[in-house]
């Protein structure tokens, strides 16, 4: 084992790719938290890393964090604010990825736009990987309530931060990576339209893939829908002209 790896299960070293990603320990950075955090608490994700040890990365990360969910919750107040703001800062991207799986859980009887303002800390992450989980876990609660959700997301396309403006978008895909697809927006796409044409411009490279890359998961179901939304909102920059490049990328030519 190299000495990076070590570091990394051990809670030391944020990862730096994918491959790093699917090669944590989990059950080895559970453990190594011991000292860190309540003894009981890493008792119990470790009996939660144990059982999800044959599953893979995103239901086992998922499994984790909603064991240090249901944990918080059972936790007095003040020691459930201390331990998960332990969680939300710590070197780990794997432990904070836990701990937006955990926000999702803790948040899910306050009403929607509290859970998705409690999810933004997630989604502004300084790691890619946190910012992935950040979406993911609030999905399926949107995904049931997809008129509401996507009211309440085109409220946010203006926020300043586009690693905001990239989650309001990438949270909903079509055809959404590690997640269900949602299959009422591969056959209906337009119903996202007023979601999604305020950001056909948009600057910042990262949130113009998610633009792109919703619009290119909906062209394999409803082309049609794709190319007449480019004739109706023709591309008059190169951020526009890029967006649509990407977006078409499945369609002949």
């Amino acid at each position: 084992m190299s000495d990076r790896k070590s570091l990394i299960d051990l809670g030391q070293l944020p990862t730096r790719n994918l491959a790093e990603c699917l090669a944590v320990d989990q059950a080895a950075l559970v453990n190594a938290l011991t000292g860190q955090l309540p003894s009981t608490l890493v008792e119990h994700l470790a009996a939660s890393a144990d059982q999800a040890q044959a599953l893979g990365l995103s239901k086992k990360v998922a499994a984790i964090g909603l064991a240090l969910g249901k944990w918080l919750e059972q936790a007095p107040e003040s020691l459930r604010q201390q331990v998960f703001e332990q969680c939300c800062t710590h070197p780990s991207d794997t432990v904070r990825s836990w701990a937006a799986f955990a926000q999702a859980f803790l948040s899910r009887s306050l009403p929607a736009e509290d859970a998705l303002l409690a999810q933004f800390r997630f989604a502004r992450d300084e790691h890619f990987g946190v910012r992935e989980w950040a979406w993911i876990a609030l999905r399926p609660r949107l995904a049931q309530h997809l008129e509401a959700a996507l009211a309440l997301l085109g409220r946010h396309t203006g926020d300043a931060d586009p690693l905001v403006r990239r989650f309001c978008i990438e949270i909903l895909r079509p055809r959404g990576v590690w997640c269900e697809h949602i299959a009422a927006l591969k056959q209906q796409p337009e119903v996202a339209e007023p979601l999604l044409v305020p950001l056909l411009a948009e600057a910042e490279k990262y949130a113009q893939d998610s633009v792109a890359n919703w619009l290119n998961d909906a062209s394999k179901t409803r082309p049609d829908w794709v190319l007449q939304l480019f004739q109706r909102h023709p591309p008059a920059c190169k951020a526009s002209q890029r967006i649509q490049t990407r977006a078409t990328r499945s369609l002949p030519q």
